[in-house]
């Protein structure tokens, strides 16, 4: 299950670059930063929700251990990135991702309570 929901990050970003592709996007710019975010905060809502809703043991457990990763992730990018991507970029990627990750997770709600008790 991890495996499928780690898959989900850079197939879903491959998919958002697909799309910009087709679309005919500008390379760069803003608009494209703002379109590879959505793309990018999707992957993460998928990641995290997909363990949350379908492990059979733990479910929020494994679900909060890897958006903690990411989280962890996020945070080393934007120490990394420096100035090369504009303020807004950052800042949307620190507390976009652990919004996105939380709203996975609650979405994800329905189905904990009986995680542990279905036969695979």
């Amino acid at each position: 299950m991890l495996a499928v929901a780690l898959a989900c990050l850079p197939t879903l970003n491959w998919l958002g670059g697909t799309l910009a592709a087709a679309l005919r996007l500008p390379a760069g710019g803003n608009p494209r930063l703002a379109w590879d975010m959505g793309w990018l905060l999707a992957s993460v809502f998928a990641a995290t929700w997909l363990p949350a809703r379908l492990s059979p043991l733990w479910p929020r457990r494994v679900a909060v251990g890897l958006a903690s990763v990411l989280m962890a992730a996020a945070v080393w990018a934007v120490w990394t990135m420096g100035e090369d991507f504009p303020p807004w970029f950052r800042a949307a990627l620190l507390v976009g991702l652990p919004t996105t990750a939380a709203a996975a997770i609650v979405a994800s709600r329905k189905n904990a309570a009986t995680a542990s008790e279905r036969v695979w």
